[in-house]
């Protein structure tokens, strides 16, 4: 009876996230767990003594289904053909003409930022150590775990390996104090004064070009001046104080005439100018005739145009 070939994993999960994984470096296995259940398990290979892998707790910092390495892989010639595989970028010239291909990592998890996860991978034999410091698993369990994994997922590895202790808290405070940092550059950061708003007035190269180019002058229609009126030729008017004495007296005064005589008195005197002169007349001498003293006419001063 040929015996059965043992199983490489086991998986029960079916509509279960997983929340914590533990890889055990000595056993070669890794177990899944929903909370405090075992919802999986599989055979896995991870680093040899040259490349051990790390020990202590992690978390899931990325995922990646379509992964390459940028460190380990194959040189091809120009035409495709295999020139040396398990090369590692660094350590082995590239010949010339060559071009590098990083070896497959599907299913990627990463765990550290030097390069360590969980991916598809070969198992050569299973129970034995066979990477370069990754986690490998069965390519049939491999997706299965990648679709029930977020980031942030608790992973354990317990076993022989150097201890990278609670890498998961060191990289928690890490990025705690880069976000500090990255906040007190931001702070300290002078921050630039805005620029003093202007006020608002008519620029006078914007108000001179208006006024030339665009203002239409003021007209100003003259307005006609009035006609001058004529002046009133008054009577002469009797006068109604005592006799002016002989001439050459200097120390009588004149007696002044009202500009408008009552309407009675310019009445008589009217009558008397058309009277001729009798014997009976008062006579006087020419060089005491009474002067009346008429208002000069008034002259009407014309509006004064804008200019």
């Amino acid at each position: 009876m040929i015996p059965k070939k043992p199983s490489l994993y086991e998986w029960s999960g079916e509509g279960q996230r997983v929340s914590h994984i533990v890889v055990d470096t000595d056993t070669q296995k890794a177990r899944f767990y929903d909370g405090d259940v075992e919802v999986g398990w599989t055979t896995v290979a991870t680093g040899v003594s040259r490349h051990p892998t790390p020990i202590g707790s992690f978390t899931v910092m990325e995922k990646v289904e379509n992964k390459r390495s940028n460190l380990y892989g194959r040189y091809y010639s120009s035409a495709g053909k295999l020139l040396q595989s398990n090369v590692k970028v660094g350590r082995d010239p590239l010949p010339d003409g060559a071009r590098f291909v990083g070896a497959k990592m599907p299913y990627f998890m990463r765990l550290t930022t030097d390069g360590i996860g969980l991916h598809a991978g070969p198992i050569p034999r299973p129970g034995r150590p066979a990477s370069h410091g990754c986690i490998r698993m069965p390519a049939k369990v491999a997706p299965l775990l990648f679709a029930k994994v977020d980031r942030d997922t608790t992973v354990t590895i317990v076993g022989r390996g150097p201890s990278y202790g609670n890498y998961a808290k060191r990289q928690r405070q890490r990025a705690a104090a880069r976000a500090a940092s990255a906040r007190r550059e931001q702070t300290a950061k002078p921050q630039s004064a805005p620029e003093p708003s202007q006020p608002q007035s008519e620029p006078a190269s914007t108000t001179a070009a208006t006024t030339t180019t665009t203002t239409t002058p003021k007209v100003t229609t003259p307005r006609p001046a009035p006609t001058p009126l004529a002046p009133v030729q008054q009577p002469p008017a009797q006068p109604t104080t005592a006799p002016v004495t002989s001439a050459g007296a200097t120390d009588t005064p004149q007696t002044l005439v009202s500009d408008e005589p009552p309407p009675a008195a310019a009445a008589a005197a009217a009558q008397d100018a058309r009277q001729p002169l009798g014997s009976s007349a008062l006579r006087l001498p020419e060089s005491g005739m009474v002067q009346r003293l008429s208002p000069e006419p008034t002259t009407p001063t014309a509006e004064a145009n804008e200019g």
